[in-house]
């Protein structure tokens, strides 16, 4: 009798273990699981394996006070199934903030309050469970990005963390939302005789996208390249909506990029501007970043040195490859010392998106109506022209009058100097006044990188005056040292022309290409 009395002693603790173990699995996860979602399995950790759970939404938008639905379970060809779980939407702005609420679910599910109501649902008990689908409801006081996040058990000891949902925008309500409708297939019983159409092409253009409506009457706008704001076809555009005091920005940049941004500056360089970047993960989720730019030093952009919260993100997107964010900034805000005060202050206007980069040509209010111009080429362009001019022409033909007609104009002078010399003279000069000219019409920063070899190449030859004459004994020393500071001189013009294609200031690369094309021949 002792025996068995101490074997049924020990069964009743082992049942009672198991009743407690079920417990903690099978009702449902415990309240301590609201913001971390991990399920408090003694010290059973979650699986470092991609999950082989997937969420997915009806729809990829859904408008405020809208209802949506949500599916979670195994996508694969032998599907597991679900054992305890627990849902949520987050933001994703703040993804320790949880949206909206839940208001249908399977009768294996119940619905749960943590940070909210019913803003969470959680299993029932641990019986094996196949995909369950949910009715989630977006607030009426939220716009912006959300995806819904899990935690999923298979069974007590192996469970999966951070199983995520694509995006979800939360939309205006009066925001159109195009759905795919199902494709239904019926048997055929009678085959219909072949019908001949003809094809005629469309001629109605297709709708402007949202952020170039209202660019002529309500809204300020700037893109690039330039004048594509009427087509309606930009690589990067900005637009800047004024009501009152609430100032609303939307950027957009197309070709599939990583990001596109619009910046605020005081004149029209890059450097020392507060800018607002889109930017889109390689997961699809898009997140808005303020940062401040610096001109010369590296990492030339740090988010760290501007206040994150003086924007506000009201919607985003990433559709047809073109990458949208809508948001607010605070009308007044400081960053970096600065204050930026977008009612009382003029602004240049920046919009980036890749390689594509543009800036107004001159300080604008934001609250100006139309399509923004973009700053001139023109300065750039002339520097170049006289450039090619100086060094091809009057160069050139000063170097080949020295070297090929010194000895046929002998005995001819004009102001007193041989002839070959006074025309030398004269086109070293014509050089100088040609890469003068430049400097006075505003060549700005990327006149310093073409100014320095042309000039020190002007200096080398007006050296020429100060050459001993002919016969004395110093007259071989100073053949020998023009000729190494000649060469030096236009070895040294020659590589330095291929600096401009570096510098930030030249934006026109195709001209700067062709400038040091013509230079070579």
């Amino acid at each position: 009798m002792l025996p068995r009395k101490r074997s049924t002693k020990l069964l009743l603790i082992a049942v009672l273990c198991l009743v407690q173990s079920s417990e903690q699995h099978g009702s449902g996860a415990p309240p301590g699981a609201c913001l971390d979602q991990i399920p408090r399995h003694s010290t059973i950790l979650p699986q470092a394996s991609v999950p082989p759970y997937a969420i997915i939404t009806s729809s990829a938008q859904v408008r405020q006070g809208d209802a949506l639905n949500v599916t979670i379970g195994s996508p694969f060809t032998t599907p597991l199934p679900i054992g305890g779980f627990i849902l949520q939407a987050r933001s994703i702005q703040d993804t320790d903030k949880i949206i909206g609420k839940f208001t249908g679910v399977p009768t294996v599910a119940q619905i749960m309050s943590c940070r909210g109501d019913n803003d969470t649902v959680t299993h029932t008990s641990p019986q094996e469970k196949p995909p369950l689908t949910f009715t989630w409801v977006a607030p009426n006081d939220y716009l912006g990005g959300v995806e819904f996040r899990a935690t999923v058990a298979q069974s007590y000891a192996t469970f999966w963390k951070n199983v995520e949902s694509t995006l979800v925008e939360v939309v205006t309500p009066d925001t159109v939302i195009t759905t795919s409708s199902p494709v239904t297939t019926t048997a055929r019983t009678t085959q219909a005789p072949p019908v001949i159409m003809e094809s005629k092409p469309n001629t109605t253009p297709p709708p402007l996208d949202s952020i170039y409506q209202g660019c002529a009457d309500t809204k300020l706008c700037f893109g690039v390249p330039q004048n594509c704001i009427p087509t309606g076809y930009c690589k990067a555009i900005v637009a800047i909506f004024v009501a009152g005091d609430i100032y609303t920005f939307e950027i957009q940049g197309t070709d599939n990029p990583k990001y596109v941004s619009a910046a605020l500056s005081m004149d029209n360089k890059m450097g020392d501007d507060s800018a607002m970047e889109c930017v889109r993960n390689d997961n699809g989720r898009v997140n808005l970043f303020t940062s401040w730019t610096y001109p010369k030093v590296e990492p030339y952009v740090k988010r760290s040195d501007s206040p994150q919260d003086i924007v506000q993100l009201l919607e985003s997107s990433t559709i047809d490859g073109k990458l949208y964010c809508k948001f607010r900034r605070d009308t007044v805000s400081k960053v970096m010392g600065q204050t930026f005060d977008l009612a009382r202050n003029k602004y240049n206007l920046m919009v980036v998106s890749g390689d594509s980069m543009k800036a107004t040509g001159e300080p604008l209010a934001l609250s100006t109506v139309g399509t923004a111009a973009a700053s001139s080429k023109l300065l750039l362009k002339l520097h170049g022209s006289f450039m090619i001019a100086a060094w091809i022409g009057t160069a050139s033909l000063g170097i080949l009058l020295a070297r090929y007609f010194r000895k046929t104009w002998v005995g001819k002078t004009f102001g007193g100097k041989d002839i070959w010399f006074a025309n030398t003279d004269g086109g070293d000069v014509a050089t100088d006044r040609g890469r003068v000219h430049p400097d006075s019409s505003g060549g700005g920063r990327l006149d310093w990188y073409w100014r320095q070899p042309s000039r020190d190449y002007g200096d080398c030859y007006s050296g020429a005056y100060f050459r001993p004459h002919p016969g004395t004994n110093k007259r071989p020393i100073f053949n020998w040292a023009h000729w190494l500071l000649g060469n030096s001189a236009h070895i040294l013009g020659t590589s330095t022309f291929s600096l401009p294609l570096y510098s930030p200031a030249s934006r026109s690369i195709c001209w700067v290409y062709t400038r040091r094309s013509y230079y070579c021949l």
